[in-house]
């Protein structure tokens, strides 16, 4: 399943070398194979980061993992359109920052990963919409886009989400910012498109500061002063 993996990636010299059908990826309690995460003699993530890598996520060999939890490729040289990672049913965490995929993302890719917590692309070519199916991630508390071509606006996210961590910065997008998000910090919004001198996401810091502006009002005399409230209210990750 794996080796067919490997067989569509390029550029990883004798990283994978331990890749071979002649030893399996995981013992009980260690891994044999270069990148895999192992648990009680299982395969539960791959981890193939800071290679270079260049080809394609072979989707169709992961999903034959049936305890596959975590994959990350972040960076490498990785190129193509989004893998359809909602064949991965019981992904919990999906890292591909800082590499080279593009075009947009389907507004139904994330259907269905009802346990998927973390996302992070950024560093990528994305564009489009940004899909409105990781709006209805129940668990997602880690979004990141940022340093992409998404336009538009940001879609709506339940008023009971769990975001901790969001960041839709260097984009070009348009519009409010959504009520059940502004609580980020201003920098998950701000910033300037590599692709665009002046793109419309200055308006969103607008809209943001207008926010924090009214919800200064509403802070207890008391605490104005104390930066660890701020800090508590907007950075706590437990």
């Amino acid at each position: 399943m794996l080796l067919k993996l490997k067989d569509n990636l390029e550029n990883y010299g004798s990283s994978l070398d331990s890749w071979n059908s002649t030893t399996p990826p995981c013992n009980v309690g260690h891994a044999n194979w270069h990148g895999i995460l192992c648990y009680e003699g299982k395969v539960w993530g791959v981890k193939l980061e800071n290679m270079g890598l260049k080809g394609v996520i072979d989707i169709e060999s992961l999903k034959e993992l049936p305890y596959l939890r975590t994959l990350s490729f972040m960076n490498n040289n990785l190129e193509g359109s989004w893998p359809e990672i909602h064949l991965l049913v019981g992904l919990k965490s999906i890292y591909l920052s800082n590499n080279k995929f593009s075009g947009e993302i389907p507004y139904r890719a994330f259907e269905g990963l009802k346990w998927l917590k973390k996302i992070h692309l950024s560093n990528n070519q994305f564009s489009g919409f940004i899909p409105t199916s990781v709006t209805q991630l129940p668990r997602l508390i880690e979004l990141r886009l940022d340093g992409n071509q998404f336009t538009g606006p940001i879609p709506h996210f339940h008023h009971l989400n769990r975001l901790r961590s969001f960041n839709v910065a260097n984009n070009e997008l348009q519009g409010q910012i959504p009520h059940t998000i502004s609580r980020m910090p201003v920098s998950s919004f701000s910033g300037e498109s590599p692709q665009i001198p002046n793109p419309p996401i200055r308006f969103l810091q607008h809209r943001l500061h207008t926010y924090n502006m009214h919800r200064k009002k509403h802070i207890p005399e008391e605490m104005k002063n104390k930066s660890r409230y701020r800090s508590a209210h907007m950075y706590d990750i437990k």
